[in-house]
Protein backbone atom coordinates (compact mmCIF):
# COMPACT_ATOMS: atom_id res chain seq x y z
CA UNK A 1 0.00 0.00 0.00
CA UNK A 2 2.73 2.55 0.81
CA UNK A 3 4.60 1.71 -2.42
CA UNK A 4 1.35 2.32 -3.96
CA UNK A 5 1.16 5.74 -3.02
CA UNK A 6 4.70 6.60 -3.55
CA UNK A 7 4.17 5.56 -7.00
CA UNK A 8 1.34 8.36 -7.26
CA UNK A 9 3.59 10.52 -6.37
CA UNK A 10 6.34 10.18 -7.94
CA UNK A 11 4.51 10.32 -11.04
CA UNK A 12 2.90 13.44 -10.28
CA UNK A 13 5.78 14.81 -10.00
CA UNK A 14 7.39 13.85 -12.79
CA UNK A 15 4.49 15.01 -14.96
CA UNK A 16 5.14 18.20 -13.32
CA UNK A 17 1.21 18.07 -11.80
CA UNK A 18 2.73 20.01 -8.62
CA UNK A 19 -1.25 21.23 -7.70
CA UNK A 20 -2.37 17.68 -7.94
CA UNK A 21 0.85 16.45 -6.01
CA UNK A 22 0.59 19.12 -3.48
CA UNK A 23 -3.69 18.18 -3.23
CA UNK A 24 -3.01 15.13 -3.14
CA UNK A 25 0.12 15.26 -0.41
CA UNK A 26 -2.55 17.22 1.72
CA UNK A 27 -5.15 14.44 1.19
CA UNK A 28 -2.60 11.59 2.53
CA UNK A 29 -1.76 14.02 5.51
CA UNK A 30 -5.62 14.14 6.41
CA UNK A 31 -5.94 10.42 5.64
CA UNK A 32 -3.44 9.46 8.13
CA UNK A 33 -4.68 11.97 10.74
CA UNK A 34 -7.96 10.58 10.64
CA UNK A 35 -6.30 7.06 10.80
CA UNK A 36 -4.30 8.10 14.00
CA UNK A 37 -7.57 9.50 15.08
CA UNK A 38 -9.79 6.59 14.82
CA UNK A 39 -6.64 4.03 16.00
CA UNK A 40 -6.94 6.67 19.27
CA UNK A 41 -10.44 6.54 19.76
CA UNK A 42 -10.32 2.57 19.64
CA UNK A 43 -7.88 2.47 22.13
CA UNK A 44 -10.18 5.01 24.38
CA UNK A 45 -12.65 2.70 24.02
CA UNK A 46 -11.42 -0.01 24.99
CA UNK A 47 -9.99 1.70 27.69
CA UNK A 48 -12.95 2.83 29.07
CA UNK A 49 -14.72 -0.99 28.37
CA UNK A 50 -12.15 -2.75 30.78
CA UNK A 51 -12.27 0.15 33.20
CA UNK A 52 -16.09 -0.17 33.15
CA UNK A 53 -15.44 -3.83 33.78
CA UNK A 54 -13.34 -3.34 36.43
CA UNK A 55 -15.97 -0.73 38.08
CA UNK A 56 -18.62 -3.36 37.52
CA UNK A 57 -16.05 -6.28 39.68
CA UNK A 58 -15.70 -3.46 42.35
CA UNK A 59 -19.22 -2.63 42.75
CA UNK A 60 -20.05 -6.35 43.11
CA UNK A 61 -17.90 -6.89 45.62
CA UNK A 62 -18.64 -3.76 47.75
CA UNK A 63 -22.33 -5.29 47.22
CA UNK A 64 -20.91 -8.13 49.48
CA UNK A 65 -19.99 -5.58 52.42
CA UNK A 66 -23.09 -3.63 52.31
CA UNK A 67 -25.23 -6.69 52.42
CA UNK A 68 -23.53 -7.96 55.25
CA UNK A 69 -23.61 -4.54 57.06
CA UNK A 70 -27.07 -4.57 56.47
CA UNK A 71 -27.68 -7.72 58.33
CA UNK A 72 -25.64 -7.11 61.25
CA UNK A 73 -27.67 -3.26 61.42
CA UNK A 74 -30.72 -4.80 61.58
CA UNK A 75 -29.78 -7.80 64.83
CA UNK A 76 -28.27 -4.38 66.41
CA UNK A 77 -31.32 -2.35 65.81
CA UNK A 78 -33.68 -5.46 67.22
CA UNK A 79 -31.20 -5.47 70.22
CA UNK A 80 -31.75 -2.01 71.15
CA UNK A 81 -35.65 -1.82 70.76
CA UNK A 82 -34.89 -4.50 73.22
CA UNK A 83 -33.31 -3.01 75.27
CA UNK A 84 -35.16 0.28 75.19
CA UNK A 85 -38.58 -1.66 76.06
CA UNK A 86 -36.97 -3.69 79.12
CA UNK A 87 -35.10 -0.81 80.65
CA UNK A 88 -38.05 1.09 80.34
CA UNK A 89 -40.10 -1.86 82.02
CA UNK A 90 -37.36 -2.18 85.02
CA UNK A 91 -37.62 1.84 85.73
CA UNK A 92 -41.41 1.33 85.87
CA UNK A 93 -40.79 -1.63 88.40
CA UNK A 94 -38.24 0.82 90.54
CA UNK A 95 -40.89 3.66 90.14
CA UNK A 96 -43.82 0.83 91.58
CA UNK A 97 -45.51 1.46 88.51
CA UNK A 98 -45.81 -2.00 87.59
CA UNK A 99 -45.03 -5.29 89.15
CA UNK A 100 -43.16 -8.44 87.86
CA UNK A 101 -42.27 -11.79 89.23
CA UNK A 102 -39.03 -12.92 90.03
CA UNK A 103 -37.74 -14.93 87.47
CA UNK A 104 -38.96 -11.84 84.45
CA UNK A 105 -36.70 -9.40 86.44
CA UNK A 106 -33.22 -12.09 86.24
CA UNK A 107 -34.03 -12.33 82.66
CA UNK A 108 -34.35 -8.33 81.87
CA UNK A 109 -31.55 -7.27 84.44
CA UNK A 110 -29.37 -10.35 82.86
CA UNK A 111 -30.05 -9.24 79.54
CA UNK A 112 -27.89 -6.39 79.72
CA UNK A 113 -24.85 -8.82 79.96
CA UNK A 114 -24.79 -7.99 76.03
CA UNK A 115 -23.62 -5.18 74.90
CA UNK A 116 -25.29 -4.19 71.51
CA UNK A 117 -22.31 -2.40 68.82
CA UNK A 118 -22.05 -2.52 65.09
CA UNK A 119 -18.88 -2.86 63.76
CA UNK A 120 -19.14 -3.88 59.97
CA UNK A 121 -16.31 -5.63 57.90
CA UNK A 122 -16.09 -2.75 54.92
CA UNK A 123 -12.79 -4.96 53.89
CA UNK A 124 -13.87 -3.94 49.93
CA UNK A 125 -15.02 -0.18 50.34
CA UNK A 126 -11.89 0.47 52.39
CA UNK A 127 -9.64 -1.15 49.31
CA UNK A 128 -11.45 0.89 46.86
CA UNK A 129 -10.74 4.36 48.96
CA UNK A 130 -7.08 3.02 49.52
CA UNK A 131 -5.94 1.82 46.30
CA UNK A 132 -7.72 4.74 44.13
CA UNK A 133 -10.47 2.47 42.77
CA UNK A 134 -13.13 4.92 43.66
CA UNK A 135 -12.31 7.05 40.62
CA UNK A 136 -13.55 3.69 38.94
CA UNK A 137 -16.83 4.64 40.34
CA UNK A 138 -18.56 6.84 37.81
CA UNK A 139 -21.87 7.83 39.78
CA UNK A 140 -21.49 10.46 41.95
CA UNK A 141 -24.11 9.74 44.83
CA UNK A 142 -22.39 6.58 45.01
CA UNK A 143 -19.13 7.87 44.95
CA UNK A 144 -20.34 10.27 47.81
CA UNK A 145 -21.64 7.87 49.79
CA UNK A 146 -18.41 5.76 49.97
CA UNK A 147 -15.67 8.04 50.15
CA UNK A 148 -18.09 9.86 53.52
CA UNK A 149 -18.80 6.13 54.55
CA UNK A 150 -15.32 5.87 57.48
CA UNK A 151 -16.14 9.17 58.65
CA UNK A 152 -20.14 8.44 59.53
CA UNK A 153 -18.85 4.98 61.18
CA UNK A 154 -16.16 6.63 63.44
CA UNK A 155 -19.24 8.80 64.22
CA UNK A 156 -20.76 6.28 65.39
CA UNK A 157 -17.85 4.69 67.24
CA UNK A 158 -17.24 7.52 69.58
CA UNK A 159 -21.02 6.64 71.11
CA UNK A 160 -19.97 2.90 70.52
CA UNK A 161 -16.56 3.11 73.08
CA UNK A 162 -18.48 5.17 75.64
CA UNK A 163 -20.83 3.01 76.30
CA UNK A 164 -18.03 0.30 76.08
CA UNK A 165 -16.22 2.43 78.64
CA UNK A 166 -19.71 2.90 80.56
CA UNK A 167 -19.84 -0.46 80.93
CA UNK A 168 -16.40 -1.55 82.01
CA UNK A 169 -16.41 0.95 84.60
CA UNK A 170 -19.92 1.39 86.21
CA UNK A 171 -22.24 -1.93 84.34
CA UNK A 172 -19.58 -4.61 84.87
CA UNK A 173 -18.59 -3.21 88.44
CA UNK A 174 -22.42 -3.39 89.97
CA UNK A 175 -23.54 -5.95 88.24
CA UNK A 176 -20.21 -7.68 89.88
CA UNK A 177 -21.28 -6.28 93.38
CA UNK A 178 -24.70 -8.11 93.36
CA UNK A 179 -25.07 -10.88 90.77
CA UNK A 180 -23.12 -14.33 90.95
CA UNK A 181 -21.53 -14.22 87.71
CA UNK A 182 -21.08 -18.08 87.78
CA UNK A 183 -24.54 -18.30 88.15
CA UNK A 184 -25.28 -16.67 85.40
CA UNK A 185 -22.34 -18.99 83.40
CA UNK A 186 -23.76 -21.93 84.61
CA UNK A 187 -26.89 -21.07 82.20
CA UNK A 188 -25.37 -19.46 79.51
CA UNK A 189 -22.75 -21.86 78.24
CA UNK A 190 -24.21 -24.90 79.54
CA UNK A 191 -24.62 -26.21 75.83
CA UNK A 192 -20.12 -25.87 75.70
CA UNK A 193 -19.03 -29.25 77.39
CA UNK A 194 -15.18 -27.18 78.29
CA UNK A 195 -17.19 -25.14 79.81
CA UNK A 196 -19.17 -26.48 83.03
CA UNK A 197 -19.87 -24.18 85.82
CA UNK A 198 -21.55 -25.68 89.11
CA UNK A 199 -23.50 -22.98 90.34
CA UNK A 200 -22.44 -20.92 93.41
CA UNK A 201 -23.57 -20.77 96.81
CA UNK A 202 -24.31 -17.49 96.50
CA UNK A 203 -27.59 -16.22 95.50
CA UNK A 204 -28.77 -12.79 94.08
CA UNK A 205 -32.22 -11.31 94.80
CA UNK A 206 -33.23 -8.47 91.67
CA UNK A 207 -35.07 -6.19 94.03
CA UNK A 208 -31.19 -5.39 95.69
CA UNK A 209 -30.16 -3.73 92.20
CA UNK A 210 -33.82 -2.02 91.92
CA UNK A 211 -32.83 -0.38 95.17
CA UNK A 212 -29.89 1.21 94.17
CA UNK A 213 -29.75 4.43 92.63
CA UNK A 214 -26.99 3.79 90.25
CA UNK A 215 -28.89 1.18 88.95
CA UNK A 216 -31.53 3.59 88.36
CA UNK A 217 -28.95 6.11 86.86
CA UNK A 218 -27.45 3.31 84.41
CA UNK A 219 -31.03 2.48 83.39
CA UNK A 220 -32.00 5.99 82.48
CA UNK A 221 -28.60 6.21 80.25
CA UNK A 222 -29.35 3.14 78.45
CA UNK A 223 -32.80 4.04 77.48
CA UNK A 224 -30.90 6.90 76.19
CA UNK A 225 -28.56 5.55 74.56
CA UNK A 226 -30.49 2.93 72.92
CA UNK A 227 -32.63 6.18 71.57
CA UNK A 228 -29.90 7.77 70.03
CA UNK A 229 -28.02 4.61 68.74
CA UNK A 230 -31.31 3.25 66.86
CA UNK A 231 -32.02 6.95 65.25
CA UNK A 232 -28.14 6.39 64.02
CA UNK A 233 -28.59 3.40 62.71
CA UNK A 234 -31.81 4.12 61.00
CA UNK A 235 -29.79 6.25 59.09
CA UNK A 236 -27.12 3.99 58.26
CA UNK A 237 -29.54 1.66 57.32
CA UNK A 238 -30.77 4.00 54.55
CA UNK A 239 -27.73 4.98 53.55
CA UNK A 240 -27.00 1.23 52.80
CA UNK A 241 -30.01 1.09 51.49
CA UNK A 242 -29.44 3.90 49.06
CA UNK A 243 -26.05 2.80 47.97
CA UNK A 244 -27.53 -0.96 47.24
CA UNK A 245 -29.72 0.33 44.77
CA UNK A 246 -27.20 3.01 43.49
CA UNK A 247 -25.04 -0.23 42.34
CA UNK A 248 -27.83 -2.26 41.51
CA UNK A 249 -28.10 0.53 39.03
CA UNK A 250 -24.67 0.47 37.61
CA UNK A 251 -24.49 -3.36 37.50
CA UNK A 252 -27.36 -3.44 35.75
CA UNK A 253 -26.52 -0.31 33.12
CA UNK A 254 -24.31 -0.57 29.87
Amino acid sequence: MIKFFRKIRHNLLTENKFSKYLLYAIGEIVLVVIGILIALQINNWNESRKDRIEEKETLKNLTSDLESALLQLNVKIRQNRTFFVADSILLDVISHERQLPKDSLEKLILGHLITPTFNPEMGNLNEIISSGKLNLIKNDSLRNHISSWNKSMDELGETNEKLIHYDKFVKYPLYASEIPVRNVFSTVYKSFEKLQFSRSRFDWNPENLLDNLEFENMLSIYILHSSVQTSRHLLVKNRINEMLVLIDKELNSD
